[in-house]
């Protein structure tokens, strides 16, 4: 049988939960996560996405949970493995010099359109 441990308004970190759980090997399953994407003003009504354990990891389900809350599990922020996370910087002189221009003369970022085929023409 099946217990609730946590409830998220949140499906995403309901998600990443279960997953913290299941790579201690606790098997956890969501419940109402589909009817939280789906319907999301209905969240708050089913009481959220239920995070559910075995009756038997239930206490152990919690701690984890408690250790992943206190922030147990974070990188620190200036170790080699957290930069290696980090997305590259991909900015140039010519991307911020155009950014100036869009900003200080709200001149337009140059960027190709398509070619509008009979059927949208006639719509516009």
């Amino acid at each position: 049988m099946f217990t609730t441990v946590a409830h998220y308004t949140d499906p995403i970190e309901a998600h990443l939960a279960r997953g913290r759980l299941q790579s201690e090997g606790i098997d956890a399953h969501l419940g109402d996560e589909h009817l939280a994407v789906a319907n999301w003003e209905w969240r708050l009504a089913v009481g959220g996405v239920k995070l559910r354990v075995a009756e038997r990891d239930a206490g152990r389900a919690r701690a984890v949970l408690a250790a992943m809350d206190a922030g147990e599990y974070a990188l620190e922020a200036d170790t080699e493995d957290a930069r290696a996370l980090l997305p590259p910087d991909r900015e140039s002189w010519s991307s911020r010099l155009a950014w100036l221009a869009l900003m200080l003369f709200a001149i337009p970022l140059p960027w190709r359109r398509r070619k509008l085929d009979g059927r949208a023409r006639r719509r516009l």
